[in-house]
């Protein structure tokens, strides 16, 4: 599996992305922008080169594929991921995710290594009861650390403030620690591939990666 590494820090970023892919919009730009505020950031290619868009007909049926926890993701983490981060000097980790990289950044966040995670517009219920027929409560009750959710106008509920999510984190010791913010006029995807020079798109992607930054520096010491 390739590896995007971006910054030298013992509090490592593990970069999930979504269905475009390892070079899918502007993924790398943030990863970039987000090692400059003191972190190591991994962006792994875990589609090893293979990407979709919500035109591609096999979308559900290849989302399946590559959301295949036990008998890939998981692996993957433990024996290469987990192992390459410590190599580089990682200590203390956090996860990142946006759209499909939500399923794995909550799968991550059931680890002890782990100390937030955060997703950009996820598509938590999309991936989790749609394509893989699965319990989102199930998936969310295996959360062990403090979440931040920024979501679109248009992303699915479950998600936001008030959402099953909240629901169930919010009785959790971690829960007081957890953060939720809609940006309502944007629609999913905004901030790896909206268009930057509409004014009010860049205004809100701004603040969310600034709401991002402070998340992470109140959580991953």
């Amino acid at each position: 599996m390739d590896v995007y590494r971006v910054g030298n820090s013992r509090r490592c970023i593990v970069w999930c992305y979504d269905i475009y892919g390892f070079k899918g919009g502007r993924t790398r730009e943030l990863c970039d922008k987000l090692s400059d505020k003191g972190y190591m950031v991994l962006l792994p290619d875990f589609f090893r080169g293979e990407s979709r868009g919500l035109e591609d007909e096999d979308l559900i049926s290849w989302v399946v594929t590559q959301s295949d926890w036990v008998g890939q993701r998981q692996f993957e983490w433990v024996e290469n991921l987990l192992p390459y981060a410590r190599s580089k000097g990682a200590e203390v980790f956090g996860a990142v995710g946006t759209c499909w990289g939500a399923y794995l950044v909550t799968k991550l966040s059931s680890y002890a290594e782990f100390k937030a995670g955060a997703c950009f517009h996820p598509a938590l219920t999309l991936v989790t009861e749609l394509a893989l027929q699965q319990n989102l409560y199930e998936l969310l009750d295996e959360v062990q650390c403090p979440q931040l959710l920024i979501t679109a106008g248009n992303d699915h509920d479950n998600e936001k403030k008030g959402g099953l999510a909240n629901k169930v984190w919010g009785v959790m010791k971690f829960g007081i620690h957890c953060e939720y913010k809609e940006y309502k006029n944007m629609l999913h995807g905004w901030m790896v591939r909206g268009d930057m020079r509409n004014e009010s798109i860049s205004t809100d992607a701004k603040a969310a990666f600034n709401l991002l930054v402070s998340f992470l520096a109140t959580n991953l010491k």
